[in-house]
């Protein structure tokens, strides 16, 4: 095919390129935040997580692999010659891209439908990691190193670790307002004194046992630790997730309204350079060409413009007819 415009060729194989980047962005901003939302979510409620955001990598990757693939033919393409068949080959691939890029909206629309979903089942599994907080190790480490680097506190807040069952009730003696009992890993980074209480002391003996136990968590003060729960943080990630992913569709959708116009514009100036308008075929020269079509029985020959500057050019007649001597013969002149 004929390049409408100069490097055309160029400006196609870019968008081409950005898309496919588009597609590898979406799937690695979605394993990225597949990992931090997994953290807050047992093993059953991460295969819920993944069966919603699986639809999201399938997405990246048909972009990556179909606008990848989509160079190799244009590239191809610009070396043959514009038929109907070229034409209807890019009508269909304009068709297949614009349905994979509005089932990436469909997908998103889905995650979007689905946020309240993963939000109870996020609500869910970290009220059953309170409960199970001493009985099982694995979610001691899961409640720990997400207290301590995403610095929060509890699931809502930090009450939530006094209204466990297991958790022991303050004494009278403490306010309630000053008073809480919660992990150290709710502690905030800035508190200088904040762990003293973990060192055992004369008030941290059991002298009835006989033994040096102590109370499975130290009696902290609200101002010296992160008030705020873990589920909000969730939350505001996901929906981060979210956004995230609406714009890069946003991008993906707007180089592909510019790769259509491109498109359609280059079909445009093949239909008229494969017409009679001289101005769509030059030679080397960029003088125009003339096509001239002839049936199948006559032969063509070359004339310079040397032998059409002659007066003495000779007629030159073919015949093409059945060999008998009682047919007249019918002669074509050029």
């Amino acid at each position: 095919m004929r390049q409408p415009f100069r490097k055309a060729s160029v400006y196609i194989a870019l968008l081409l390129i950005v898309e496919a980047l588009i597609g590898l962005l979406i799937v690695v901003v979605t394993a990225i935040y597949h990992t931090i939302l997994a953290a807050y979510l047992t093993d059953i409620e991460s295969r819920l997580l993944y069966g919603y955001l699986f639809s999201i990598y399938i997405f990246g990757v048909q972009l990556m692999v179909t606008f990848l693939c989509s160079i190799c033919m244009w590239n191809r393409l610009w070396m043959r010659r514009c038929t109907p068949n070229i034409r209807l080959l890019l009508t269909i691939w304009l068709f297949y891209s614009c349905v994979i890029i509005t089932s990436g909206f469909a997908t998103m629309w889905n995650l979007y439908r689905s946020v309240g979903v993963l939000e109870n089942a996020a609500e869910t599994s970290l009220t059953r990691g309170i409960d199970m907080y001493y009985t099982c190790p694995e979610w001691k480490l899961a409640w720990d190193s997400l207290q301590l680097h995403k610095e929060c506190c509890g699931v809502h807040s930090y009450k939530d670790w006094m209204c466990a069952e297991w958790m022991p009730r303050p004494e009278n003696n403490y306010s309630q307002s000053q008073a809480v009992l919660a992990p150290f890993a709710c502690c905030k980074r800035s508190c200088e004194n904040c762990f003293a209480s973990q060192i055992p002391g004369p008030g941290s003996v059991d002298s009835s046992e006989g033994g040096h136990s102590r109370q499975p968590f130290p009696t902290l003060t609200v101002d010296s630790i992160n008030t705020n729960g873990c589920l909000p943080i969730f939350s505001s990630a996901l929906w981060r997730f979210l956004y995230i992913l609406l714009a890069l569709a946003a991008l993906s959708l707007k180089f592909l309204i510019l790769l259509c116009c491109f498109t359609k514009y280059i079909i445009q100036r093949q239909n008229v350079g494969d017409g009679c308008d001289n101005g769509g075929l030059t030679d080397n020269d960029g003088r125009p060409l003339v096509i001239v079509k002839y049936p199948c029985n006559v032969r063509c020959i070359t004339i310079g413009e040397e032998d059409l500057a002659s007066d003495m050019a000779p007629d030159i007649n073919y015949c093409n007819c059945e060999q008998s001597l009682e047919d007249s013969c019918q002669h074509y002149e050029p």
